[in-house]
């Protein structure tokens, strides 16, 4: 069986072609019919007219029906069906004129066959040229042109002779007859031309221009036959149908055959989108839900059974049967409200939903909803991802934002809201900061695990010794806080708590520690203006604690004739020392023992405050607890490179200069890129300059340290390590640092006197040469200690015995002095 899809291939041809093809014929036709139409005659030619007629008739009517029925994706053609119409009536009556047919309203002869005929022609050049007019004009003409062809018709068929004689038996065709019939060729080719330039192109109008090319040409062999049975007849019958076979096909492919590719189109892309949907349906990385308005699920994918446990699947439960009991009644009345005007809610605009496994298991759920059409049904689909985990982890950093990991105790943030909150309320208490001593030490000597084993220990006997109304935190590190009620014998049950720490700590079979305990407390309200000015005020008497003789517990007023007025005094006055000058900078040499030449220079920064010099050992320490050691030592690092540049300026070769960095300074994450920053806009040389860093800050978090180290080193820093043999484990993990140099402690180098002190030092200076490191010695103030450390190769010395620190000034003459004797 041919298919629409067959036949419109068959019928994809080129209609012009086919067109010129038949034209072709035509003219042979004609030039027949001029030459020897005498001896070209049909036989039984009105056998052979009436089966053309009818077949012509025939698809005259076919036309007008296809023209006025709507289809899928083309509109009807009113005026268009109703010409058709018109043209197989006419044909009609020209078939029942015909000479030799039965009588019909008036003797059957050519002259009233031709009217019909000729009446049809116009008729459908009427039909075409109204085709070209505006669609709401075609409506307006459909009935006056309807009955205007019926009266025609009805004129033509009762009254014929009334007509000008078109046809003469025995003579042929009048010139009337044959100037109409030129009249219709032209017509149509120039509908034929106006289809072309007026229509879209498109395949069915091509056809159109096609057969009405085909009926312009035939209608010439309508011209010129003598005798209504001559070949030029038959031929234009036969061409008449033809191009109204074109007209069919033109319909056949906008009403049949191009809906049926469009549908068959859509069909596929149907099944292909209902393929993607299936698959993304059961692949989504989130469980989908299908719901319908009474709430039942209908459908469910994979990941949806997995998140609430259903082995069976979800289908047949009620959508309530996820929620907690007690969360049903509300969703029902949730769900009523989302259908009464159902949109698309999107997951990252939707809370997280308590939901219920079938097993009972309680889970967290965030859910998008979006109505759909499933299977001809309104419906829900609910997009529905397990979110239970990512809440947890929310939890448990809320958590964490106010508790201390270790201990589980609240954190210094949680204790400043709490002390905050007192403070607001006038609430009178007691805050103590409580110190483990020997924290420190312990980790050093026996590891970080065994000092937080320590930690989570006391933090357990504290908490156990702990009354109703009574509070505990941990603030960092070995330092704890306790906010007692404030009554007459608050002070006495501060002592208690510390003392229940005095019992030793059993941490392991092996390990058995008794700790010192020290704690400074001061008094809310009065004692401070703020939470972390409270902290700060029991943190100095804390201070002032862990320096006398007796530790125990040290109130913020006892503290303060001790330190903290002192402490505060300075602390206020560092912060504008910078801005008033206060701060200058002095150079002590290093001496390199093999040339007798500078090798170097140590910065170091002064301190005159009025008239009055203020000792480093006691204004350092207070920058650096009161947390101003970053900006101080960026200043020092300004000044010294800008004095560097100074002397590179000048010629002067002054070695490696040597500057201090705090552990403050070592956690700045932004130290990298401030030096390499000033390197480059003082033009300076990175292994000209060495970082000096203590044992100690190294050594209390290696992990932490080594890469901040390395960083720097890779900048092209020469790092020293200072104090070194003061600290921990420094043998151990002296292989892990990147540094250039040790610089052996004043300690070891007072001791030179005494052979134990000469073992160490020599030790040091062994162990330094066999990683390639430097050595030098501070503090050295006598020519024997000198003389020492040059004959057991160290390779630098500073200290008193060659200068005492410069200012930069007096750096040109020193360079001089120990600058080597010429050639």
């Amino acid at each position: 069986m041919l298919n629409p899809s067959a036949l419109l291939r068959i019928l994809s041809g080129h209609p012009y072609r086919i067109a010129a093809a038949s034209c072709a014929l035509i003219l042979l036709g004609l030039i027949l019919e001029l030459t020897v139409a005498e001896h070209l005659r049909i036989p039984d030619y009105g056998g052979w007219h009436s089966l053309l007629e009818a077949l012509s008739i025939s698809i005259s009517f076919a036309v007008a029906m296809m023209a006025g029925l709507y289809t899928r994706g083309a509109p009807r053609y009113p005026l268009f069906a109703v010409g058709f119409l018109l043209v197989a009536l006419l044909d009609g009556l020209h078939l029942v004129s015909y000479a030799g047919q039965p009588d019909f309203f008036s003797p059957a002869t050519t002259q009233k066959a031709i009217v019909p005929w000729l009446a049809a022609r116009f008729v459908l050049a009427l039909t075409f040229a109204q085709l070209l007019l505006p669609t709401r004009w075609q409506q307006r003409l459909v009935f006056p042109f309807g009955i205007g062809g019926i009266v025609i018709a009805i004129w033509g068929v009762a009254l014929p002779d009334t007509l000008p004689a078109l046809y003469v038996p025995g003579s042929g065709l009048t010139l009337l007859k044959q100037v109409l019939e030129w009249s219709v060729c032209l017509i149509y080719l120039a509908l034929a031309w106006g289809i072309r330039l007026m229509l879209p192109r498109n395949n069915p109008n091509d056809w159109l221009a096609a057969g009405l090319l085909v009926l312009g040409c035939g209608e010439l062999l309508f011209s010129v036959y003598r005798q209504a049975d001559s070949v030029a007849n038959g031929m234009g019958h036969l061409f008449k149908l033809l191009g109204q076979g074109f007209f069919l096909i033109s319909l056949l492919q906008s009403r049949v055959i191009t809906p049926y590719r469009e549908l068959e189109f859509s069909q596929r892309r149907l099944r292909e989108s209902e393929s993607r949907l299936n698959a993304l349906f059961k692949g989504a990385p989130v469980g989908v839900l299908l719901v319908d308005n009474d709430g039942n699920i209908v459908h469910s994918n994979a990941r949806a059974d997995t998140i609430f446990s259903a082995t069976a699947g979800l289908k047949g439960y009620s959508v309530d049967q996820l929620l907690p009991f007690g969360h049903r009644h509300a969703h029902a009345q949730k769900r009523a409200e989302y259908l009464s005007h159902a949109d698309t809610r999107s997951m990252s605009n939707r809370p997280i939903l308590a939901g219920q496994r079938l097993d009972g298991e309680m889970l967290n759920v965030q859910v998008a909803l979006s109505p759909i059409e499933w299977e001809g049904q309104s419906m829900t689909a609910a997009f529905v991802s397990d979110v239970s985990q990512q809440v947890e982890q929310m939890r448990h950093l809320e958590w964490l934002s106010e508790h201390d990991p270790l201990t589980a105790l609240p954190n210094r943030t949680a204790a400043n809201m709490m002390i905050s909150a007192m403070f607001a309320a006038r609430d009178r208490k007691i805050v103590v900061v409580v110190s483990l001593d020997a924290l420190k030490n312990i980790n050093q000597v026996f590891g970080h695990e065994t000092g937080d084993r320590l930690l989570q220990a006391a933090a357990d006997r504290l908490r156990a010794a702990l009354r109703p109304g009574e509070m505990l935190a941990r603030l960092e590190g070995d330092n704890f806080l306790l906010l007692l009620p404030r009554n007459d014998d608050s002070d006495t049950r501060a002592q208690a708590l510390l003392a229940s720490l005095d019992a030793p700590f059993v941490l392991s079979d092996e390990v058995t520690l008794q700790v010192r305990v020290s704690g400074g407390l001061c008094y809310l309200p009065e004692d401070g203006d703020s939470a972390e000015q409270f902290l700060q005020h029991a943190e100095l008497a804390l201070a002032s604690a862990k320096r006398s003789q007796k530790r125990g517990l040290v109130g913020f007023e006892a503290a303060q004739p001790d330190r903290s007025r002192r402490w505060l005094d300075l602390a206020g006055r560092l912060q504008g020392a910078i801005a008033n000058h206060e701060l200058h900078l002095v150079y002590q040499p290093r001496i390199a023992l093999a040339t007798n030449t500078v090798a170097g220079f140590e910065v170091l920064v002064r301190w005159d405050s009025g008239g009055a010099a203020i000792s480093p050992a006691e204004f350092i320490p207070i920058a650096e607890e009161s947390g101003q050691m970053p900006d101080l030592g960026r200043w020092i690092f300004n000044t010294a490179f800008d004095q560097l540049a100074q002397w590179q300026a000048q010629g002067l070769d002054v070695g490696c200069v040597a500057i201090n960095l705090s552990t403050q300074q070592m956690a700045d994450n932004s130290l990298a890129a401030f030096l390499a920053e000033r390197l480059a806009a003082q033009g300076l040389d990175a292994s000209k300059l060495e970082l000096e860093i203590t044992e100690t800050a190294a050594m209390e978090n290696l992990d932490w340290a080594i890469p901040r180290m390395a960083t720097l080193r890779q900048l092209g820093f020469q790092i020293a390590l200072d104090d070194f043999g003061t600290g921990y484990s420094s043998l151990a993990y002296l292989q892990s640092l990147p540094l250039a140099v040790l610089k052996i402690d004043i300690a070891f180098v007072s001791r030179l006197d005494d052979p134990a002190g000469q073992a160490v030092a020599q030790t040091i200076i062994a162990l330094a040469q066999s990683l390639g490191l430097r050595t030098v010695a501070e503090g050295v103030e006598t020519a024997a200690q000198r003389t020492w450390l040059h004959e057991h190769q160290c390779d630098e010395i500073q200290g008193f015995l060659e200068s005492r620190p410069i200012r930069a000034e007096a750096v040109p003459e020193l360079l001089a002095r120990y600058a080597p004797p010429a050639d």
